[in-house]
C-alpha cells in the first residue's frame, strides 16, 4: 500500500498537466473532426488514473480522520439523487458527468489544497506556451482576414475558423470561452514574469501578454471584457491597499479606489485604441494578401451584428435564464437532472426558450436551479459564497509576505467565476475553466497558504 501511494504521488502532477493539455486541445475547433472514440479513449484513461487518486484520497481521509468539503459532498449526493430520480432519462450521461465532477471536487481541489508549488508553476507554463501558439495562429487569421465555416453535428454552430461575423474565432470553438482563457493566460504571464530570471523568458511572457490582450479585444467577447476590467479593479485596489499600509485606513481605501477607477478607465480606452489600430492594420495587410471571405464583404468591422441597437443586449441570455426559472418552478426540489434538462423541457415546456433553442442556461446558478433544484443549488452556491467571503476578508485583513501570490490566485478564481455567470463553466461541465477554478480554490484553502498568513 505504501509503495502504491508513492507511485500515485509521483503520478499526481503529470496527471493534472496531461488533463490540462487535453482540455486545451479540446478547445480547438478542428479537434472535433477526430473520431469520438479516440477522444473517449484518451479521457477514459484520464478518468481511470483520476479514479485511483480519488480512492487514495478517500483512504487518506479515513486514515487521518480528515474530511473532504462537506458542501461539495452534499452537492455530489444531490447529483446522484437527481440522476436516479429521473432514470432512465440521461442516466448514463449523468453518471459520466458525476464521475468528472467527483474528480474536480475530490482530486483537483485536493491537489490544490496540498499546494505543491511546482505543480502550479507547470500548470501556468503549460497553458501559456500552448496558448501562445494558438494565439499566434488565431491573430494571423484576423490580419489576413481568413474565414472558414463547416457544419458539424458535434458543435452547435459547426466549425467556424478565423474572423467570422465581425468576431475573431481563430482556431477555437467558442470566442467567449477562448477569450476567458486568454484573460487567464494574461494573469499567468504576469505571475510568471514576477519570478522569471531569463531575459528571453521575460520577453516571451511580455509578447504573450500583448497577444492575449489583442485576442480578448478582437474576439468581441463582452464576457472577457468584463473579466479583464474586474480583475484590473481588484488587483489595483488591493495592491495599493497592501503596499500603502503606513497610511490611515480611510485615506488608504480612498486612494486604492481612485487608482482602481483610473486603471480601469485607462484599460477601457486602451481596448478601444487597440480595436482601431487592429482594423487599420488588417485593412492594410488585406490589400497585400487577399483572402476571399464567404460573405463577400471587403470592409473590416468589429461591430457585432448580434448585439446592435435592435438586438437583445444579453444575446438571449435573459430568455435562457427566465426559461430556466420556468423549469425550476415545475420541479423545485430535485430537478430533471443535468443531462435530462432538454428532454424534460421539450416534453413539458415545449414553448420555453431552452426547449426551442436546445441550449443550456448560460449561468451556473440558473443551470443548477433548472437541473438539480434546491438540493443541488443550495450546497454549491454556499460553497462559492463561503470561499468568496473568506477570500475578501483575508485580502483586507492579512499581513504576510506572499500577499501578492494570494491576490493573484483570487484573480484566477474571479475570472472563471465571472465566466460561469455568462457562459457554461465551473460546474456541470468538463472544461478547462472548471479544472482551474477548483485547482486555485484549493490553493486558496491550502494549509500551507494559511500557515504563512497572519490574520
Amino acid at each position: 500500500m505504501k509503495k502504491a501511494n508513492e507511485i500515485l504521488d509521483k503520478v499526481e502532477i503529470p496527471f493534472i498537466l496531461i488533463w490540462e493539455f487535453m482540455l486545451i486541445v479540446r478547445m480547438i475547433s478542428t479537434y472535433s473532426l477526430i473520431p469520438s472514440k479516440v477522444d473517449s479513449f484518451i479521457f477514459a484513461i484520464i478518468s481511470l488514473v483520476g479514479g485511483l487518486l480519488f480512492i487514495r484520497n478517500g483512504l487518506d481521509w479515513v486514515k487521518k480522520r480528515e474530511k473532504p468539503s462537506i458542501l461539495l459532498l452534499l452537492f455530489t449526493l444531490a447529483l446522484i439523487v437527481t440522476s436516479v430520480a429521473n432514470a432512465p432519462t440521461g442516466l448514463v450521461a449523468n453518471v459520466k458527468l458525476i464521475i468528472w465532477e467527483v474528480l474536480f471536487f475530490f482530486v483537483v481541489y485536493e491537489v490544490g489544497k496540498k499546494n505543491p508549488k511546482a505543480l502550479f508553476s507547470w500548470v501556468e507554463k503549460v497553458l501559456v506556451f500552448t496558448w501562445f501558439i494558438l494565439l499566434v495562429i488565431s491573430l494571423g487569421m484576423f490580419f489576413v482576414q481568413f474565414q472558414y465555416t463547416m457544419p458539424l453535428d458535434k458543435l452547435y454552430y459547426g466549425i467556424r475558423m478565423g474572423f467570422f461575423e465581425n468576431r475573431l474565432y481563430g482556431v477555437f470553438v467558442d470566442p467567449n470561452y477562448s477569450a476567458t482563457i486568454s484573460v487567464v493566460s494574461i494573469c499567468f504571464s504576469f505571475h510568471l514574469l514576477k519570478e522569471a530570471k531569463s531575459k528571453l523568458f521575460k520577453g516571451f511572457l511580455i509578447v504573450n501578454l500583448v497577444f492575449a490582450f489583442f485576442f480578448v479585444v478582437l474576439s468581441g467577447s463582452r464576457t472577457a471584457m468584463i473579466e479583464i476590467m474586474a480583475i484590473t479593479i481588484l488587483w489595483v485596489f488591493f495592491y495599493f491597499y497592501y503596499t500603502k499600509k503606513a497610511m490611515a485606513l480611510l485615506k488608504r481605501l480612498v486612494l486604492s479606489a481612485v487608482l482602481a477607477l483610473l486603471a480601469v478607465m485607462t484599460l477601457y480606452f486602451t481596448m478601444d485604441i487597440t480595436q482601431k489600430v487592429s482594423v487599420v492594420t488588417a485593412e492594410a495587410v488585406s490589400k497585400v494578401i487577399v483572402i476571399k471571405t464567404t460573405d463577400g464583404k471587403d470592409d473590416i468591422s468589429l461591430d457585432r451584428p448580434d448585439t446592435g441597437e435592435d438586438s437583445d443586449i444579453s444575446n438571449s441570455r435573459f430568455k435562457l435564464w427566465n426559461s430556466a426559472v420556468e423549469i425550476f418552478k415545475t420541479k423545485p426540489l430535485i430537478g430533471p437532472s443535468p443531462k435530462g434538462l432538454l428532454q424534460y423541457a421539450q416534453k413539458n415546456l415545449p414553448h420555453s426558450w431552452i426547449s426551442q433553442k436546445e441550449q443550456t442556461p448560460h449561468n451556473f446558478f440558473f443551470f443548477l436551479l433548472a437541473t438539480t433544484g434546491l438540493i443541488g443549488t443550495v450546497p454549491f452556491v454556499l460553497f462559492v459564497l463561503y470561499n468568496m467571503i473568506k477570500a475578501i476578508i483575508t485580502l483586507f485583513k492579512m499581513n504576510r509576505t506572499n500577499y501578492l501570490d494570494y491576490l493573484f490566485q483570487c484573480l484566477i478564481v474571479l475570472t472563471i467565476l465571472i465566466s460561469a455567470c455568462l457562459i457554461p463553466d465551473v460546474v456541470l461541465v468538463t472544461r478547462l475553466g472548471a479544472m482551474l477554478f477548483f485547482l486555485y480554490i484549493g490553493r486558496l484553502n491550502s494549509k500551507n497558504e494559511l500557515e504563512t498568513s497572519e490574520l
